[in-house]
């Protein structure tokens, strides 16, 4: 059994987030950033599997829709942190 296509595998997210490198700049503006920590905190959806080996798979997506209901949908929050790190 696979995560539902809509979500992405939580360890695909985590390492689209790592892949920034640091340095944001554009040349036309001769405008240069260094980014050494980032935090994202978003509500989120989860998706649990438990494959047929025992192995839990959890896909992550913001919410996908606000449905106006009698009560208030419960959605998990998870907070990313990443530092710089050099030798």
């Amino acid at each position: 059994m696979e995560i539902d296509e809509a979500f992405l595998p939580f360890n695909e997210m985590m390492q689209k987030m790592l892949e920034i490198d640091g340095e944001l700049f554009t040349q036309e503006k001769d405008i240069h950033s260094y980014v050494y920590e980032f935090e994202v905190n978003s509500p989120i959806e989860l998706d649990i599997i438990v494959d047929e080996t025992g192995k839990v798979k959890l896909g992550i997506v913001p919410p996908l829709y606000r449905v106006e209901t009698s009560f208030r949908p419960s959605y998990h929050s998870i907070t990313f942190k990443a530092d710089k790190f050099e030798k």
